[in-house]
């Protein structure tokens, strides 16, 4: 009978931790050059923030809200580490993504690699290869390619 108790708490246990885990937003840090190349990232961030209401108004991803923590990088590698290590650590992020210049999105797939997360690189254009997997995107589109990315968590 004590194993089955046991059993039976493990059970409700579990479900709770899953049903917790099913609502739980679905958390994107986001890093970009937005006060450095702002005639190209500012179009960028209104085609993710858009496909995010759109997305959260359909009912989210797998039944889950999607939520973005933006920061800015200033187009400098050292500031996008600073803030990726600040997202991966503090904000418990699920995906990161941005990462405009080359330099920047580089230093972001070596962070992502390190701490298996998934990098989703808006535009860095460079033949070098990250240490780790490193989606890249690119799109004409901030809407299209932000839709992309989420459709990929």
């Amino acid at each position: 009978m004590k194993f089955w108790a046991q059993v039976a708490v493990w059970m409700v246990s579990a479900s709770s931790a899953l049903m917790a885990n099913a609502q739980a937003p679905i958390r994107i840090g986001e890093i970009n050059s937005y006060s450095a190349m702002p005639q190209f990232t500012q179009p960028y961030k209104q085609g993710w923030q858009l496909a995010v209401e759109e997305i959260n108004a359909s009912g989210g991803l797998l039944g889950r809200k999607v939520e973005v923590i933006a920061r800015d990088d200033a187009g400098k590698p050292d500031d996008a580490l600073r803030h990726a290590i600040e997202l991966t650590s503090q904000e418990k992020v699920d995906v990161l993504a941005g990462g405009f210049l080359s330099n920047v999105g580089l230093a972001l797939a070596d962070h992502a690699a390190k701490n298996k997360r998934l990098f989703v690189a808006s535009e860095p254009l460079t033949d070098s290869k990250p240490s780790g997997p490193m989606l890249n995107l690119w799109a004409n589109s901030g809407l299209h390619l932000e839709r992309s990315m989420l459709e990929a968590v």
